[in-house]
């Protein structure tokens, strides 16, 4: 590090993005390109088995779609595509509405994703050559067939498409879509029009698709999946789901896998969390995560983090903003003085967070508007002990939490998870705790919670449950000492998983620990006056079967 090097003042770096979605338009992209880390993930999401992106909440998933899509590699041409709130809600009135059989998402999907498919080949290769050798036109025709609406973004096209001009949606009075046929139709003859509209969509898209003879690979790559509207019930849209992965996998296996005399394949991946992989229950999943998953892990440890993409991903968004060549190393140890204490700010990063690029961008983002606010913007550096103060503290701990709390969403209401943190009023102030202690704690929120309406009640049913969804959203873990050394490991959720330990469970230890990073948001350290309540008889708690109780090792980082 050379303290004569011009860098640049803070305010004078262009704020990160939580999202990277938000680095899809064209004034961010050059810098989205310059702050983006290839690595060899990148080019295995490219490979033609690939069919699935895996990661953690925050990992990257949408980060390496968006790259894609805005850069062509090795004749690769990416177009990303997020299913939202109203969407799902639509494609679940439509199985109510046609009052449809859940094995039908899979028909009314492979219609959606064949259109989709379709718009991304038109859109990004369809030239000027193109048009006058009229090479896209029956893919186009067969669009426009069904398209209602061209002035809709293609999602919504594809709905109005797959439910065509005799199957107008409209609203009933609570909230449940009615299919209104014309005059003439009757309720029973809905569903076969219906599915027979499905299969003749599908039919016809599938003909106009395997006509072509692609120079380029199209890989259609689809978000949002992991986000479950509060207002559709877990299973339901778990079955929704279900469709859309039963439905991706079968049109790459079986029919773009199977178009002939075209050099250019097309490919569908599926941007989805490993935990709700899991919740899929998915056909031969294990074989599917071995050979058609890249799985996103940025977890380091405090003895090898400079050696770590996520270090070099962290001090890219330095480095790549200054008017001279610097390392990421460098770039991160001018503006957070780290080498002078020893790497202090980035291992206390490590301990306090998922350890995910969003996790590290967040963390600069709070430290940032905190030294412009203080007027301090012009300052190359960050001031000593930003990291440590009380207002960085609580804004970055709400963050952390807020990022637990989304990844509960796909379970639970958030009202539902605001009632489950109470449980930690209970702790009274304790960031570590035994397992016995934990118990104890349960049973006290417990009687509580009894009065309070909840939706998601699974993680009542006794005290693991509980602690296990605890140690699924990352906010508590454990701590075991090797017999031969004594030396600590730390085990938490985010860290334990893998394609070969999808679903962890967490063990009953005697050293249980709040991530310390979400502690502040919790109140943790502070204990609580409490009125003795009034006695009830206590409640027999079941115990676990030992195969619960197992835990499955993976791979340990020391912390």
């Amino acid at each position: 590090m050379s303290i004569d090097k011009p860098w640049k003042s803070l305010r004078a770096l262009q704020e990160p993005f939580n999202d990277a979605f938000n680095y899809r338009s064209r004034k961010e992209k050059e810098l989205f390109n310059k702050l983006f880390l290839i690595t060899d993930s990148l080019e295995r999401c490219l490979s033609p088995s690939t069919y699935f992106l895996m990661g953690e909440k925050g990992a990257g998933k949408t980060a390496y779609a968006v790259y894609l899509e805005n850069n062509t590699l090795d004749n690769n041409k990416c177009q990303v595509t997020t299913m939202t709130e109203t969407q799902y809600g639509r494609f679940i009135n439509l199985k109510k509405a046609g009052k449809l059989e859940y094995s039908d998402y899979a028909n009314i999907w492979r219609s959606m994703l064949l259109f989709l498919a379709g718009h991304l080949i038109i859109n990004k290769s369809k030239g000027v050559l193109s048009r006058i050798t009229g090479k896209y036109n029956n893919l186009e025709k067969s669009i426009e067939m069904w398209t209602k609406n061209a002035l809709n973004p293609e999602i919504e096209s594809a709905f109005e498409a797959i439910t065509s001009d005799k199957f107008d949606l409209e609203l009933g009075q609570k909230g449940v879509a009615k299919a209104g046929a014309s005059e003439a139709s009757s309720e029973t003859e809905k569903t076969p029009r219906l599915k027979h509209h499905l299969l003749e969509t599908e039919m016809e898209l599938k003909s106009a698709i395997s006509s072509l003879k692609l120079k380029d690979n199209h890989v259609l790559f689809v978000d949002g999946i992991d986000y479950r509207p509060e207002r559709v019930s877990y299973r339901e849209y778990l079955e929704c789901i279900k469709g859309l992965s039963e439905a991706a996998w079968q049109l790459n296996t079986e029919f773009f896998n199977g178009i002939r005399d075209s050099k250019g394949r097309i490919k569908i991946v599926l941007l989805v969390r490993p935990d709700v992989f899991h919740a899929l229950n998915v056909y031969n999943s294990n074989s599917r995560l071995q050979d058609n998953t890249v799985y996103l892990d940025w977890a380091t440890n405090e003895i090898e983090y400079k050696s770590s993409p996520l270090f070099e991903v962290s001090g890219r968004y330095f480095s790549r903003q200054q008017t001279f060549e610097s390392s990421p190393e460098d770039a991160w140890n001018n503006y957070y003085r780290d080498q002078d204490l020893g790497g202090l700010v980035f291992k206390k990063l490590l301990r306090q967070t998922f350890q995910k690029p969003r996790d590290i961008l967040t963390f600069i983002k709070i430290t940032r508007e905190i030294q412009i606010s203080a007027g301090k913007g012009d300052w190359s550096v960050f001031q000593d002990g930003l990291h440590a103060n009380a207002k960085f503290a609580r804004a970055f701990s709400d963050y952390l939490l807020g990022e637990a709390r989304n990844y509960s969403a796909f379970y639970m209401t958030q009202e539902d998870f605001r009632i489950y943190l109470k449980y930690f009023h209970y702790l009274n102030g304790k960031a570590r705790f035994s397992f016995d202690e934990f118990d104890e704690a349960y049973n006290e929120f417990y009687k509580w919670a009894k009065g309070e309406r909840i939706r998601a009640k699974e993680y009542l049913h006794d005290s693991e449950s509980l602690l296990q969804f605890f140690y699924d959203v990352n906010i508590i873990g454990y701590s075991e000492e090797t017999e031969d050394s004594g030396e600590g490991y730390y085990h938490w959720s985010y860290r334990e998983r893998s394609p070969n330990n999808i679903a962890p469970k967490v063990k009953a230890a005697n050293k249980l620990m709040i991530n310390p990073g979400i502690a502040k948001a919790l109140d943790i350290g502070k204990a609580f006056s409490q009125k003795k309540a009034k006695p009830q008889k206590p409640r027999k708690i079941k115990p676990r079967s030992t195969s619960n109780r197992r835990y499955n090792k993976s791979k340990k980082s020391n912390q």
